[in-house]
């Protein structure tokens, strides 16, 4: 009797053990799913009423803020936001590409809060709520390769909607960085063209990685034209290269002077004498210095309009000071995409400038 009893119980643990083997061998098999988001979206994941309070307020203030310097307003970031529960009664929602989790600790009954104390683990936990300068933890791939989760945390919900304001321009950087390889893999979805390339390295001496579907529009000396025409966007680019003379060309009333320059002699429309000009009345031009090519840089951003036509659309212009050759690269990068967003057009124009090398 005693025999047969254990003969069943060690044939029942072999089947539990066989079930959790074959089970846990089931999800190692499944494939992980590749996180999928439109350009710059970021899924908020906060309990709701977290979401409809100064927390939510702040969240929505700062990170779905105007992308600058834009003809029509649009967002920074395209916000989603979900519920723990929410979340999990769709599995597709947990394919996103980018999410910020934000959770008050001290609050027990947050699902949110739940959420991060099981991914950061108690230690890091005790340290959150005693030590206000940890407030923020980075981690990837969570329910999908290629994410990027945020945390967001504090031990009481005044010094979280503090977080949110002093954390916005770190986290800002942190989810646009994850979006690089999304930007670079749409503009080069075709490959470089080395022909394009090489064209501008023989014209303005400058190394610039051209996608494909550039054509050239316009051919001088030490100044090319190159033009994307799309069926709902023009994207286009002036280069150009002159010598260096003084610190004031840097400035934005020279960058204005230049843009206004090539767009009278080279941009125009159907309409009878109509050209390019900068429309620095409606919103202002905004520039500041930057680091581009490892070099001294002004990047400034405004809106066009063409003179005697109903056109325009927003730039992007760069200065770069060639100290080598003494001289000065000048790089206008501007969109006309008519009734359409053009905020992720810009941003596609900026990846290629990035790739800059003199």
């Amino acid at each position: 009797m005693l025999k047969n009893w254990l003969g069943s119980a060690y044939l029942l643990i072999a089947i539990c053990l066989l079930v959790g083997c074959t089970e846990e061998a089931r999800k190692r098999l499944e494939p992980t799913p590749i996180a999928i988001s439109t350009l710059n979206q970021l899924a908020v994941i906060a309990d709701q009423e977290m979401w409809d309070g100064p927390v939510g307020d702040s969240i929505r203030y700062y990170f779905a803020s105007a992308f600058p310097i834009l003809p029509q307003p649009e967002p920074l970031f395209d916000l989603k936001h979900f519920t723990p529960a929410e979340l999990e009664s769709e599995p597709t929602r947990r394919e996103l590409k980018a999410y910020l989790i934000l959770a008050d600790l001290s609050q027990n009954s947050s699902t949110t809060g739940d959420m991060i104390r099981t991914d950061l683990g108690p230690q890091k936990v005790d340290r959150a709520l005693t030590d206000e300068s940890y407030n923020v933890s980075v981690g990837k791939d969570k329910w999908a390769s290629d994410q990027i989760i945020v945390y967001l945390f504090a031990p009481d919900k005044e010094l979280l909607t503090q977080q949110v304001v002093n954390r916005f321009p770190t986290i800002t950087k942190v989810i646009q960085k994850k979006y690089e390889r999304q930007i670079d893999a749409t503009v080069y979805l075709g490959g470089p063209d080395n022909i394009i390339t090489n064209k501008v390295k023989d014209i303005v001496g400058i190394s610039l990685k051209m996608p494909r579907e550039y054509i050239v529009a316009v051919e001088q000396d030490n100044l090319i034209w190159l033009r994307n025409d799309r069926d709902e966007a023009i994207n286009n680019l002036i280069i150009s290269r002159f010598p260096y003379t003084s610190q004031s060309q840097f400035s934005t009333d020279n960058i204005i002077s230049l843009r206004d320059q090539y767009g009278k002699a080279l941009v125009s429309s159907t309409a009878q004498d109509s050209y390019m000009t900068t429309n620095d009345v409606d919103l202002p031009v905004v520039d500041q210095q930057i680091q581009l090519a490892d070099s001294y840089a002004i990047e400034a951003r405004g809106i066009w309009e063409m003179v005697g036509e109903f056109m325009g659309g927003p730039f992007l212009s760069y200065l770069v000071l060639d100290e080598k050759a003494s001289e000065v690269i000048f790089i206008d990068a501007f969109v006309f995409a008519p009734g359409k967003r053009k905020r992720d057009y810009m941003l596609q124009l900026e990846h290629i400038v990035s790739s800059l090398e003199l």
